[in-house]
């Protein structure tokens, strides 16, 4: 037989008996190049058996690998059989006495029986016998008993995959429970099964109660690579075989691998029972484990439970393995998703009424991770069913509403503003703000704010429901709530059919508003009705309104009437007793009586007369006049004033002459009082003292005019003019010391002394080199006893005695100067022993104009909203003419309008008009300060605060220090010197005037409509600055869309006059300023894309007509941005001398004309 294989470098083939009849080589196929033949000449039975072709150079011999095997069956001629009885689903026998149909022959294995022969016989004798060569061949008898067979349970230890590394011991256990008795085989089948001699397998077998066990335990001390796969126990039996396997894996030395199971960010959302953050970790040695925010879990699981938002953050898994040196890290980031929670829904009632006509503000405010876009749906007035499902308060019930519409829908009851939407910071936390102004509340609807986010939405449901009755119950006294007795009083008491019900009167015992003691005591709404006796009144029904009345009327009131009433309504969502109480004072009716009676009287012809009726009664008497007993009446030279108490007569004639009588009337009667008049002298003479007095006045005019103009001809500026007429504050301190000055001042501790008691300090504002400025709470300084924000300043800690006196001036130079609308007023101060000097003067909420300006550059609009501003002039004008006429400290509340009757100047835009009211206001403030004989010396937009109202208020006037003194203050070639907005006799000569603050405030105007810029923008500031300065170099125009007017650059150039008598006064400043404001030279609308050509005056003509929609969005995309971020100091980059320009005699003369012109009038 010829056996050949094909394989690349084969070896010699071995055969049974290590007999090699012929090894050759033999020619190789495409895919198999190499081949060898082995030829077996002779063969006998001894033969039969496996033949094996290998590689020669094999480490292990794998079958189907490196190596293949082929049995080969030689027939024998005198083979006798063999005993091959084993336990096995298949027994090999020869047949006698079963029928060879039903026996199946192997040349391997020779006859088998099948299985199921066996076991229909419970006790077999067998044997098996064969014929060969005419002679019989038999084997021993064998008596065969079937008894247990069945396999309860195979188990392979360990279970799970089994790691090693190179040089371990491996060891597996395969365990199966059987029937008793039953015959149970367990073989192994694993990698280099065939080559490896180093694993050892034992078998044990252990009889239990109930039950046998088998095992196998495979071992190899000392594993290899090679030893990697599928280890299996293949346990058989009559029943079948039973498979249990695991994979084993060899690695050549320690490793750690760590990855991500879902990604490096992971999220999950709050409120959850549980949640497993893991890792894939594959490691050997197992290594050590560790978090380092939290403990880990051995299965390489944190289990982190009832989840919140505090759970986020960066966690660390590391895992180290100390022997091998080996440590791996990974960082996962967890972030906890919150659904939006509405923070309103826990702190305000949303269904509470609002007044109609008002501006109402609804805001929503959310929370949530990620932060929750927040919108707006509103539907009409309507009822609701609420979801029978609560949750944490009444007020998180959502309405199961239909019909919602967008808020910006075309349909929408209520005209409303666009709705502002923002990220603050609200209790430590960055939430969702969104506000919905409404602008005119007409019409109750519904309103919903949805906010949203990848993880939840929660809904907050507003009942806007409108009302004209304030607070939804009020009650209203007719005709006065001090009637005269026998008038006509209605009480009405009001309540909103929404909120309340069942109206009733009482009248309140006046016993009960006392104690046994005579002491006063309060009374419970709740029990009011015990202490009062019930009113009966008309109760009706107002459609309009959808409101009750509850009207009670006495129509002939009397001095028993007195006293209080109380109307009761009942909540209809409480179910709690509102009331409202009310006095009514009866004053008794008094008949009239004189407390002075007329007198006669004689008077000169062309003379006054005036009379007066000095009569009192309840109710005021009605006074009627006679003359000779003739009814008077007020006619041509006659007038009745005051109601016809007093008469006058502005010329007394000869006819005048008579007795004038007074009569006085009520219901309780009337009273006469007459006086006789007698008139002296005759008409002609008259005329004649009128024309003498006439003509006197004429000339007296003349000759005033006249020496007025010669004064202002030869009039001088002189050292004693400029100095010694000022206030003390500014004097030369070599004549007199500052400090010797300011203790001629006077402090009146009565009128401005404040209990330090009083003061609540907060945070500081700003301090100084030796002082600073702390905001304070006040009770009881202003007008409505409450509580009011203040400004306080104050020294530093360890201030020296020189220090403390000169705060103590600037005290007294405040009270001195006085009290104006557009000055920082002093309120009060601190300066009784035991603590420390404290000036309480008024807080600017927002801060100074610089900062101001520069942060609302996005939102200028070059455009005006001209009513606004002028009822805010007009308004503040009224509010500094009563401030004048006091002198008592002023309100930190008296500005014209209260805060809630403003916008927040936050959120509203920036105007051309809000510049020029700005300038105005600066002007007036000035002006004032001149006429208290005040230099400034420091009039920068730094020093100009704003206040509620946009109302400017000018502060660091009354420093009491010695500018010649001050290490702050050089006299140039210093940085911290202003010298940006000194005038040049103040830099050069050291010479301070009215007219140097002008000066400074031009450069004011400028910061103003540049929008707070800086001014000479990349300058540097040095000795050539001061000498260009005195050339007559000055700024050019601000290069914002502020000030496209040459009326207003003009004011400026006005003011940067070299010579001082040049420039305007403050006076006529604040007329120029407002002319701009009252006047129709303002434009409406001023063109944001305008340029300047620097060839020319600097000026363009704007456009009359109001903008389009178009237009206003074209401007704004082309709006400068120059002083956008304008953060320099004094001192600056040196500019190109293009950026200054000469003041020419034709720039802008019409305006310094006219301001000449009214500088002459003033």
């Amino acid at each position: 037989r010829d056996l050949t294989q094909r394989h690349s470098q084969l070896e010699t083939t071995s055969a049974p008996g290590q007999r090699v009849a012929l090894v050759s080589e033999c020619p190789g196929k495409l895919e198999l190049p190499y081949c060898k033949k082995l030829v077996l000449n002779g063969a006998q039975a001894k033969d039969t058996g496996y033949y094996r072709c290998s590689y020669k150079d094999a480490k292990a011999i794998i079958e189907g690998t490196t190596a293949t095997s082929i049995y080969v069956f030689v027939m024998g001629e005198s083979h006798k059989p063999a005993n091959v009885l084993k336990f096995h689903p298949l027994m090999w026998y020869n047949p006698w006495p079963l029928e060879k149909e039903r026996l199946r022959w192997d040349n391997k294995r020779g006859w088998s029986i099948p299985k199921n022969i066996i076991d229909k016989e419970p006790l077999l004798m067998l044997s098996c016998a064969a014929m060969l060569g005419g002679n019989w061949y038999s084997s021993d008898s064998y008596v065969f008993h079937t008894t247990g067979s069945q396999v309860y349970d195979v188990k392979l230890f360990p279970e799970e995959p089994v790691q090693l590394l190179v040089g371990e011991a491996l060891t597996l256990n395969c365990t199966a429970m059987v029937e008793f008795n039953a015959g149970v085989d367990i073989q192994w089948s694993y990698p280099s099964k065939q080559a490896n001699d180093l694993v050892q397998v034992t078998t044990l077998r252990e009889s239990l109660s109930q039950a046998t066990t088998a095992s196998s335990a495979l071992t190899i001390h000392s594993v290899n690579v090679t030893d990697t796969g599928r280890y299996t126990c293949n346990v058989t039996s009559m029943d079948g075989t039973y498979t249990q396997q695991t994979q084993v894996v060899v690695y050549e030395g320690p490793f750690i691998h760590l990855d991500y199971r879902i990604g490096p960010i992971v999220e999950i959302t709050a409120g959850q029972k549980s949640y497993k953050l893991q890792v894939n970790v594959s490691a050997l040695p197992r290594p050590e484990f560790k978090m380092k925010r939290m403990r880990m879990h051995p299965k390489h699981v944190l289990e982190i439970k009832d989840v919140c938002q505090e759970d986020s953050g960066l966690y660390t898994v590391v895992l180290k393995n100390s022997d091998a040196g080996l440590e791996r890290k990974l960082n996962i980031t967890l972030v906890v998703n919150v659904p939006p929670q509405i923070h309103e829904k826990e702190v305000a009632d949303p269904s509470s009424p609002y007044p109609s006509g008002s501006s109402q503000t609804l805001t929503c405010t959310a929370y949530g991770v990620p932060i929750p876009n927040i919108s707006w749906q509103w539907r009409a007035w309507g009822p609701c069913v609420l979801n029978s499902t609560q949750s944490r308060s009444r007020s998180d019930r959502i309405a199961e509403c239909q019909n919602w519409q967008d808020i910006n829908s075309e349909n929408a009851m209520n005209e409303i503003e666009p709705i502002e939407s923002s990220l603050e910071v609200v209790d430590g936390r960055e939430k969702r703000v969104s506000r919905l102004l409404i602008r005119n509340a007409s019409v109750s609807v519904m309103y919903k704010c949805s906010a949203k986010n990848k993880v939840g939405k929660d809904e907050r449901l507003i009942y806007f429901y409108v009302t004209t009755i304030p607070e939804g119950f009020n009650v209203d006294v007719q005709q006065s709530e001090y009637p005269l007795e026998q008038e006509k009083v209605s009480l009405l008491c009001s309540a909103d059919n929404y909120t309340y019900e069942q109206l009733h009167w009482y009248r309140l015992d006046p016993r009960a508003l006392q104690d046994e003691e005579g002491k006063p005591q309060e009374l419970d709404c709740k029990s009011v009705h015990l202490y009062a006796e019930a009113l009966r009144g008309g109760l009706s029904f107002q459609e309009p309104s959808n409101s009750w009345v509850l009207d009670f009327t006495i129509n002939s009131i009397q001095l028993q009437d007195e006293g209080h009433y109380v109307c009761e309504a009942q909540s209809r969502r409480s179910g709690e007793k509102q009331c409202l109480f009310r006095y009514i004072s009866v004053k008794a009716l008094e008949a009239p009586r004189y407390k002075r009676s007329l007198t006669n009287q004689t008077v000169n012809v062309t003379e006054s007369l005036t009379m007066e009726c000095d009569v009192e009664g309840r109710p005021l008497p009605r006074f009627f006049w006679f003359k000779d007993n003739q009814p008077l009446h007020q006619m041509s030279g006659i007038q009745l004033q005051d109601s016809n108490r007093t008469l006058s007569i502005q010329r007394v004639r000869e006819e005048d002459a008579g007795l004038y009588t007074c009569t006085a009337c009520n219901q309780r009667g009337c009273v006469n009082s007459s006086a006789a008049v007698s008139v002296i002298g005759s008409s002609d003479r008259a005329n004649v003292e009128i024309v003498i007095l006439i003509g006197t006045g004429v000339i007296a005019v003349f000759f005033w005019a006249l020496l007025i103009l010669i004064f202002c001809n030869v009039k001088r500026v002189n050292p004693a003019d400029i100095k010694t007429g000022y206030l003390s504050i500014i004097m030369d301190p070599g004549e007199v010391p500052l400090d010797e000055q300011c203790e001629y001042l006077p402090y009146d501790s009565s009128q401005w002394e404040i209990s330090r008691d009083r003061l609540r300090l907060g945070k500081v504002l700003g301090h100084g080199a030796f002082g600073k400025v702390i905001e304070a709470s006040i009770y009881g300084i202003s007008k409505s006893k409450g509580l009011d924000t203040v400004a306080v300043k104050m020294l530093k800690d360890g201030a020296t005695a020189s220090e403390h006196k000169a705060l103590m001036s600037e005290l007294k130079i405040l009270i001195h100067i006085g009290n104006h609308l557009n000055v920082v007023n002093l309120l009060g101060a601190c300066t009784k022993p035991n603590g420390p000097l404290m000036v309480i003067v008024e807080y600017c909420k927002y801060g100074n104009l610089s900062n101001f300006l520069r942060a609302k550059r996005e939102f200028f609009l070059p455009y005006r909203v001209t009513q606004r501003c002028r009822t805010q002039v007009r308004r503040m004008i009224e509010a500094g003419q009563i401030a004048q006429r006091t002198r008592q400290p002023p309100s930190p509340s008296s500005s014209p309008l209260t805060a809630s009757q403003m916008e927040d100047l936050w959120k509203t835009p920036l105007t051309i008009e809000d510049l020029i009211c700005y300038s105005f206001q600066v002007a007036r403030g000035m002006e004032f300060l001149a006429s208290r004989k005040c230099i400034h010396r420091d009039l920068a937009a730094r020093n100009i605060l704003l206040s509620e109202n946009n109302i400017v208020k000018i502060c660091d006037f009354g420093l009491a220090r010695d500018i010649y003194k001050d290490p702050d203050y050089v006299r140039k070639g210093n940085a911290r010197l202003p010298l940006k907005w000194m005038a040049p006799e103040s830099i050069f000569d050291k010479v301070y005037t009215s007219q140097s603050d002008v000066w400074s405030f031009g450069v004011l105007l400028w910061e103003i409509f540049s929008l707070g810029a800086s001014p000479y923008p990349g300058v540097q500031i040095d000795e050539e600055f001061c000498k260009r300065l005195k050339e007559g170099v000055r700024m050019r125009a601000p290069e914002t869309t502020a000030l496209p007017s040459a009326g207003r650059y003009g004011i400026m150039l006005a003011c940067w006059q070299g010579e001082p008598k040049e420039r305007p006064t403050f006076p006529a400043l604040v007329q120029i300023l407002g002319d701009l404001l009252q006047d129709n030279s303002l434009p409406d609308y001023i063109p944001l894309n305008h340029s300047q050509n620097s060839e020319d005056d600097g000026f363009s003509q704007a456009s009359s007509r109001p903008p389009s929609e178009e237009e206003l969005r074209l401007a704004c995309n082309t709006m400068p941005t120059r002083y956008k971020r304008d953060n320099q100091t004094d001192s600056g980059m040196v500019l190109a001398s293009e950026e200054f320009e000469r003041i020419e005699h034709n720039h802008g003369g019409v305006v310094l004309k006219r301001l000449n012109d009214m500088k002459a009038k003033i």
